[in-house]
């Protein structure tokens, strides 16, 4: 049959701190490195001054953004522009503007029945035969 093994407790401990120790060679200590050489990238917190600077920033960004779109006569345009540089606002503020431009030519007015008259219609328009038929006539003696 089986036969009884025994340990004593030393043995169980120094087997246990054996184990131990082992693991934190081949497991624990390279997460720790790896974890140790990610921590240069991780961003540092800023202070309170450096958030109200930053806040301050954004907000004159804003005002800015608002001014521009305003000064171009596309203030409404204000909730939909959503620009996080000088550069792509005046890119977007001369875009804005060609789309209203565009958009007014289309809306505006086209006259259809805008041509210019000749003599033979305006007579035709008073019911005047005669000045027709001498229209008509003047053309064949020129």
């Amino acid at each position: 049959m089986a036969e009884k093994i025994s340990f004593t407790q030393e043995q169980l401990d120094e087997a246990l701190v054996n184990a131990k120790n082992e693991w934190v060679e081949k497991e624990l200590n390279p997460i720790v490195a790896e974890r140790d050489g990610l921590l240069q990238f991780k961003p540092k917190d800023m202070t309170p001054e450096e958030k109200a600077i930053k806040t301050k920033q954004q907000e004159l960004f804003d005002k800015e953004v608002s001014l521009t779109l305003k000064e171009h006569g596309l203030e409404q345009f204000a909730g939909v522009v959503k620009v996080e540089n000088e550069d792509e606002l005046k890119e977007t503020v001369k875009a804005l503007n060609g789309i209203v431009n565009q958009i007014k030519i289309d809306l505006g007015y086209i006259p259809d029945n805008h041509k210019q008259q000749n003599e033979y219609d305006t007579f035709a328009q008073k019911n005047d035969t005669k000045g027709m038929i001498a229209t008509k006539l003047s053309k064949l003696f020129r």
